[in-house]
């Protein structure tokens, strides 16, 4: 279970045919040495909104639910966006990644509540969501999801059928959590600031996959940095 009371610093690390694969994760403090064990080759992809715009060799908005309209800003080394109600509008990756042992991690920098609706009283609880797309329409994917309200959310979608995996009980209070989907094979990791939340087992998942980042509505939801980390296959 994630740790409610705040950042625990840990190594993410990803079991491959009995070797440890290691890197500094995102929340890793600035000149922390990580050890690197026997890691096998990878490729790396990532984004740290460094720039104005988003970054169209990286990036192409999305909708697969819902309209297609809403913000996406880069300001001040942050995507922010914020997308209408109903909707899954956000931003996914450009290329398509390979691989059954993977991570994609995402810092979340805010996660703020949804707008209004015509005639509803009280807050909507908005929510950051880091999605792993098995296919180019959406209905196939993974999601760790980070609510305003600092509760997290594990689904699986299987042509467009969902599933909760989490057990409604776990929480963060850190500032700033870093999701992260680990992938091993058949196993998969829900994890935060390099807590493992849960751990699942979904057999003959795709190889294919790309990296979405989303707020379900009107949600607002900031980014501070994401990656993904492939192990290369051996030849």
């Amino acid at each position: 279970m994630v740790n409610r009371g705040g950042i625990l610093t840990l190594v993410l690390t990803l079991a491959v045919a009995g070797s440890v694969f290691s890197l500094p994760p995102l929340h890793a403090t600035p000149g922390t040495q990580t050890e690197k064990k026997a890691a096998p080759p990878t490729d790396e992809w990532g984004d740290n909104f460094d720039g104005t715009t988003l970054d169209s060799s990286r990036w192409e908005r999305f909708s697969f639910e819902g309209g297609s309209g809403g913000t996406v800003n880069v300001v001040d080394g942050q995507l922010q966006m914020r997308s209408v109600s109903g909707a899954r509008a956000g931003v996914r990756s450009k290329p398509t990644f390979s691989a059954d042992h993977f991570f994609v991690e995402a810092k979340v920098a805010k996660v703020g509540a949804a707008l209004p609706e015509a005639g509803q009283t009280g807050e909507i609880p908005g929510n950051a969501i880091l999605a792993v797309l098995f296919d180019s329409s959406g209905l196939n994917r993974i999601e760790w999801i980070l609510t305003s309200d600092g509760l997290l959310e594990a689904w699986i979608m299987v042509d467009g059928r969902g599933e909760r995996l989490d057990g409604r009980n776990l929480g963060v209070r850190a500032k700033d959590p870093v999701l992260s989907i680990v992938r091993r094979g058949d196993e998969f990791l829900f994890m935060v600031n390099g807590n493992e939340g849960l751990r699942k087992t979904f057999k003959n998942m795709p190889r294919n996959f790309r990296v979405m980042l989303y707020g379900f509505g009107s949600s607002e939801n900031n980014w501070d940095a994401v990656r993904a980390v492939t192990v290369k296959q051996s030849k």
